[in-house]
């Protein structure tokens, strides 16, 4: 009977792409609330975009730049060989996952170019 050895790192990068995602999540969800609470969306900046606007655009691009970033970085330099073995099938999967969470983060949060905040 073999062993198979997995590292924890593996793992964790297997669910970077949605920890990435998850973050972004928090911190809309967060400054949209803050910049209600003060008033941002009735501030105007600039060709009708307010304070509260800008600001939650500037953090969904810096996490799907962080994203995009990611799945880059876990882009498989080859797929002909080794790919039975566990640590390949990781990194293959995990850029499967870090891919799928740029797409759910495009997705999910597209809404703050177009929608009402604090209605």
């Amino acid at each position: 009977m073999s062993e198979v050895t997995v590292q924890g790192r593996q793992l964790v990068l297997l669910a970077a792409g949605f920890i990435v995602w998850s973050v972004a999540f928090v911190a809309l969800y967060a400054m949209l609330s803050v910049g209600c609470a003060y008033g941002w969306d009735r501030i105007d900046l600039a060709g009708g975009l307010t304070l509260q606007r800008v600001q939650l655009i500037v953090i969904f691009l810096v996490h799907l730049g962080a994203g995009l970033w990611l799945a880059r970085a876990l882009r498989p330099a080859s797929t002909s060989r080794g790919d039975d073995h566990p640590a390949q099938f990781l990194r293959h999967a995990a850029y499967g996952t870090a891919v799928a969470a740029v797409a759910a983060t495009a997705f999910t949060f597209a809404g703050i170019f177009a929608l009402t905040s604090c209605y």
